[in-house]
């Protein structure tokens, strides 16, 4: 089995400078899984936070309140930036239910 999970997923990249809106870009970020076993409810655990933390990463982080935005970005970036981590992490749980022999690359299993 591989050791690292591989997932593509959608950021938000950032604003246009005429009107407010939100660029979508396609990220790849690998969540290292080597050292996990997924049979054990702790290991779990940490993989749902390396996937929540490369989320956060490839969504850009969540935007804040700290003067970077104007009130009017903030209503379309937070948003935005909730959208992107959430399918993200959706996408990251769906590949792990994927077969073990997908997973593997073995698409000869059945042979």
């Amino acid at each position: 089995m591989k050791n690292t999970l591989v997932c593509a997923l959608t950021a938000w990249a950032g604003l246009a400078q005429a009107a407010p809106h939100v660029i979508y870009t396609h990220h790849v970020r690998q969540v290292d899984i080597h050292d996990l076993d997924l049979t054990r409810a702790a290991d779990v655990r940490v993989l749902e936070t390396r996937v929540a933390r490369a989320a956060e990463e490839v969504c850009g982080g969540r935007p804040s309140h700290d003067g970077r935005y104007a009130e009017s970005e903030l209503k379309l970036l937070v948003p935005a930036y909730e959208k992107c981590r959430s399918e993200a992490i959706q996408r990251a749980n769906a590949f792990l239910r994927r077969p073990v022999q997908t997973l593997a690359g073995n698409d000869n299993a059945g042979e």
